[in-house]
């Protein structure tokens, strides 16, 4: 007869069932990693749904306003708008220059000019609604020149000091400098009221020379 080898005990291969719950365990990570990444994909891809349906709106509105903005600029690149647009700036430089007072400059400058400073011209732009100022000046030294420049950025009516021109003059005692700059200036404004830069914000600017208008000289004493 042949031999049979059973195994008759009570918890038949206990190996078996260690591996089983491994594979198990491994089955169960590998079905949550894979429903987590259904999930996502899911939910990126309504998001991404979401993100071309705003693009695509966002370039609609484009197109819509750079219709507009064509229609418009057509409408100013017409003759009788461009001839209006230049009588407007006509008449408003007209009124600016009719309500500019030499007094009222000279009178301003005084109150900020030093001693060892004198103002030999001032010829004024007009441009639109902005005056500036040229201004030719003689002091004795750099010191009395940065004087000048600090009470000009210091006062309500003078902003945006410019010196476009240095010159010394002279020679040994009778050394003298000669400034040319440049200057905002804003009658309108009130003591009380205070330009948007001071000095110790706005350092001076190196500017090219530009050709003198015809001034009006006047010489302190």
């Amino acid at each position: 007869m042949g031999e049979f080898n059973l195994n008759l005990s009570t918890r038949p291969f206990p190996a078996y069932r260690v591996t089983n719950l491994a594979l198990l365990l491994v089955f169960i990570i590998v079905a949550g990693v894979s429903l987590w990444q259904v999930y996502s994909f899911q939910y990126y891809s309504e998001l991404v749904k979401g993100i071309r349906k705003d693009d695509q709106d966002l370039r609609i509105e484009k197109a819509r306003l750079e219709t507009q903005l064509g229609e418009l600029g057509n409408r100013l690149d017409r003759p009788a708008t461009t001839a209006k647009l230049a009588e407007i700036d006509y008449l408003n430089n007209l009124i600016i220059r009719k309500h500019f007072s030499w007094t009222e400059v000279f009178s301003k400058l005084e109150g900020v000019i030093p001693d060892n400073v004198h103002l030999n011209s001032v010829s004024p732009e007009i441009v639109k609604d902005k005056v500036n100022l040229n201004l030719e000046i003689t002091c004795r030294s750099i010191s009395d020149e940065s004087e000048f420049i600090r009470r000009l950025q210091a006062s309500p009516v003078f902003q945006d000091v410019n010196v476009s021109r240095e010159e010394q003059k002279g020679s040994g005692q009778a050394t003298e400098l000669g400034v040319k700059l440049r200057v905002s200036y804003y009658p309108s404004r009130t003591p009380d009221e205070k330009p948007d830069q001071t000095a110790a914000d706005k350092p001076e600017q190196k500017a090219t020379p530009k050709p003198e208008r015809a001034s009006a000289e006047k010489r302190t004493p």
